[in-house]
């Protein structure tokens, strides 16, 4: 009888241990790092410079690997998860970000260079570095909110700036003849700076010459004008939302 008892029960607590085991929750898969943006969000040829590559999943990066400029070198310096402000998408601002020392050789080309996040759920997007090209750099100084302190800028120049705030603007004035053509285009959000940019141009009497919002799908606007008289002309640069912070950055090509 002690011996068909312990048949019996055998198979019983086999089968509760199968499905013990098959109850067991699936372990979760991590997910791979993703970079957004740079901030500093331009990235300088031929000098070292220290990056904070803002984005999912970013917190447990050890690695960071450069491809499109041979000579490139990045070491990671940390990295760690960041607060998103109340009423900020996450997507578009980033919940954790990797800070790395980036050398770029003199030589390296925009639009070639893409840095590549390494964490424990695999390897991020290729992330293309919004590199200094041959225009002169202008770097936006505060206070330029309005039209009396307007930062002076003379063509061609690529100003390089942040929206810093909610409702910053940030407003330009250059000097132009009766028919000249003048390009003025905003480099943000294709390299993932959650600045929505939304330009405007005025002419001396402060009316406005032209504006624009978004360009061919991208929140990046473009603005040519063929200006309509000789004198001082002004650019308003804001946040199409009104959103703002330091990581709000744009470069600004005026030509």
């Amino acid at each position: 009888m002690q011996r068909l008892l312990c048949l019996f029960v055998l198979p019983l607590a086999l089968a509760a241990s199968v499905a013990s085991q098959e109850k067991k929750p699936p372990e979760k898969k991590v997910p791979p790092p993703r970079i957004l943006y740079a901030v500093p969000l331009v990235a300088k040829p031929g000098e070292k410079q220290k990056l904070a590559l803002r984005g999912m999943n970013l917190a447990a990066v050890k690695e960071v690997k450069a491809s499109g400029a041979d000579a490139a070198q990045v070491k990671v310096l940390g990295a760690k998860g960041v607060g998103v402000p109340n009423n900020y998408p996450g997507e578009r601002v980033g919940d954790s970000e990797v800070e790395i020392e980036l050398v770029l050789p003199k030589d390296a080309k925009p639009g070639a260079v893409k840095l590549t996040a390494v964490g424990p759920g695999g390897e991020s997007n290729a992330y293309t570095v919004l590199v200094r090209d041959e225009l002169p750099a202008v770097i936006e100084k505060e206070e330029n909110g309005g039209f009396d302190t307007a930062q002076v800028l003379t063509r061609p120049c690529a100003v390089e700036g942040t929206i810093k705030g909610e409702r910053d603007v940030d407003v330009f004035t250059f000097a132009g003849k009766k028919g000249d053509k003048v390009t003025v285009e905003v480099q943000a959000a294709r390299f993932g700076s959650p600045l929505d940019g939304f330009l405007t141009v005025y002419d001396a009497d402060r009316k406005v010459v032209a504006s624009a919002d978004d360009e061919n799908g991208s929140a990046d606007p473009v603005v040519t004008v063929t200006l309509p008289k000789d004198g001082a002309y002004f650019i308003a640069l804001i946040d199409a939302h009104d959103l703002g912070g330091p990581n709000f950055a744009y470069r600004l090509v005026v030509k």
